[in-house]
């Protein structure tokens, strides 16, 4: 029994390390990857582990249905992605981007990413998009 317990341990924390050195350093990487998730994610269950402790938490609380909600307005494919003026530090990232929809509509954004626990995380990520002409 003990050597079972010792080798899931092992394993566990052999993935745990894993799953840290394989997040990007660099914040706009980090930023992309968390908008692949965000562009397939179904549940906002994949998107957890992108948003800081304090926001994970509050969205992890929402009732389901105001968790769909929240993912119906945020979940976007955005294509063209450009930055176009960033201020990065060693523990906080601001990017102002424009991009495009999946539809081809121009939209523009600020995101703010910090560290935390050495890993950087979604603060704030808001987009304006054109209405459909």
């Amino acid at each position: 029994m003990n050597s079972v317990l010792a080798v899931t341990f092992a394993l566990v924390c052999g993935l745990a390390s894993f799953a840290v050195s394989a997040a990007p350093s660099d914040p706009l990487e980090f930023y992309r990857e968390y908008q692949a998730v965000l562009g397939k994610a179904k549940s906002l269950d994949p998107l957890l582990p992108y948003y800081t402790k304090d926001l994970s938490t509050g969205l992890a609380k929402m009732p389901k249905e105001m968790q769909a909600n929240y993912l119906k307005m945020n979940a976007r494919k955005l294509t063209e992605l450009k930055v176009t003026r960033q201020t990065v530090d060693a523990s906080k990232a601001v990017f102002e981007m424009t991009a495009k929809t999946e539809d081809g509509r121009p939209t523009t954004g600020k995101v703010t990413l910090v560290k935390e626990k050495g890993a950087w995380k979604v603060d704030d990520d808001a987009w304006v998009t054109q209405l459909a002409r």
